[in-house]
């Protein structure tokens, strides 16, 4: 079976698994929508653009590529694309009328043509990434910022022009959702960065990241933002109170309560002494009061380091079913885990205490603790956040290591 019998056959399965009627009926929404149904599954971003050349809707002269392939394969259920085609195969053949025909030579070279051209197409294919190191070193990846301070945009530039993949994306942070897909005629692509933050942007032809760089914002001293949707508020100098402990003042509590979302509290200047391998860190936090948006109180403590963060999520004891603490590459989800740990109360002052010794986090709060291992260099730190689904509040914060220390107190 060649291969457009046989991607017909995987589109068939699809629009059969969705049930959403005849495809040339689709519409963009239905192709948004199938990418996003796709990446839950897969965990692979196929951006709508490409599955509408798939399926026809946009013109486009080159075969799908190996990793697309593997995905539409991956959808239905098959380890990958080469999976799939032996089970359609298989199928074919089970079903094939058994014939009698006398032997010819003509057979024989129709057969032979027939499994050259299959092969051809294939490495045509798989060799959309023929060298991917040679690629890198003529792209030219680069990041660079049109201002000091948020929101920020960060201007990417590159040259794509020898590349031939079905999708380019710049991928702008760890979040795979958050792409901007490119052409490879285009030299330069923004994006507006709302956060404060240590990103490590990628540039990624058919899902092969072909090479990254970092984009640091950083902030002024103690910065906070109200985490609204799709453009975060950010509160001024007086809306910050960072005497004694760092607070929302009257008129930052006034922002808060209008728009009801959570607040962050965020400083991303790096100190490079200290490393996520070897620190400890302390510090004193509750809510100012009672009105916090959610029925679980949340809160959490990121610790960022240039590659990779430490996450510490805190709720009230009924609630730690509904959370995930990350330690670098390690990713503990309160479905699947203990994380007692991480259900108090924060109506009153608690003290965590957060260490890295020989690549395991330890959590210490109260007389009871939380240990997890990770297995990722950490790098040294880059920032520090706090959030709060309400008015929360910092007594003090102090982190140190056997060669530097750094801490916050009676003036944040």
């Amino acid at each position: 079976m060649d291969l457009q019998s046989t991607l017909n056959n995987c589109k068939s399965r699809i629009e059969e698994k969705l049930n959403w009627g005849p495809h040339d009926q689709w519409q963009n929404q239905e192709f948004e929508e199938l990418s996003q149904i796709i990446f839950n599954k897969t965990g692979v971003n196929l951006s709508h653009t490409t599955l509408k050349r798939v399926w026809g809707k946009v013109k486009y002269d080159n075969q799908p590529s190996i990793s697309t392939l593997d995905t539409l394969a991956k959808f239905l259920d098959y380890s990958s694309w080469s999976a799939f085609k032996r089970a359609q195969e298989t199928n074919r053949s089970s079903k094939k009328p058994q014939w009698t025909f006398q032997r010819s030579k003509k057979p024989v070279s129709i057969i032979a043509m027939i499994i050259l051209l299959s092969f051809s197409s294939w490495f045509i294919i798989t060799n959309n990434l023929d060298d991917p190191s040679e690629l890198s070193a003529n792209l030219n990846f680069e990041a660079s910022y049109t201002s000091k301070g948020l929101p920020n945009t960060v201007v990417f530039s590159f040259d794509a022009s020898k590349i031939e993949a079905d999708q380019l994306v710049i991928q702008q942070n760890w979040n795979q959702r958050r792409r901007i897909e490119v052409d490879r005629n285009q030299a330069t692509a923004t994006s507006v960065y709302y956060y404060p933050g240590y990103f490590r942007s990628k540039f990624v032809a058919d899902e092969v990241v072909l090479k990254e760089s970092d984009v640091y914002i950083q902030t002024e001293g103690w910065m906070g933002t109200i985490n609204t949707e799709p453009v975060p508020i950010y509160l001024n100098s007086n809306d910050l109170a960072r005497t004694e402990k760092l607070a929302l003042s009257p008129s930052g509590a006034v922002k808060r309560d209008k728009a009801n979302k959570p607040v962050s509290f965020h400083y991303y200047t790096a100190q490079k002494n200290i490393s996520g391998n070897d620190f400890d860190f302390e510090t004193r936090i509750r809510y100012a009061n009672d009105n916090q948006s959610s029925a679980c109180k949340y809160a959490k403590v990121v610790l960022h380091f240039s590659e990779g963060a430490f996450l510490v999520p805190l709720v009230i004891p009924g609630c730690v079913g509904e959370i995930s603490l990350m330690a670098m590459d390690n990713f503990v989800s309160g479905k699947e885990n203990d994380l007692s740990v991480l259900g108090i109360s924060l109506s009153e002052w608690q003290q965590i205490n957060i260490s890295s010794h020989n690549k395991v986090l330890t959590i210490s709060i109260g007389h009871q603790l939380l240990s997890v291992p990770f297995k990722m260099e950490p790098g040294y730190l880059v920032g520090i956040s706090y959030q709060f689904d309400g008015s929360g509040e910092v007594d003090y914060l102090a982190l140190a290591n056997t060669e530097a220390s750094w801490q916050f107190d009676d003036n944040f």
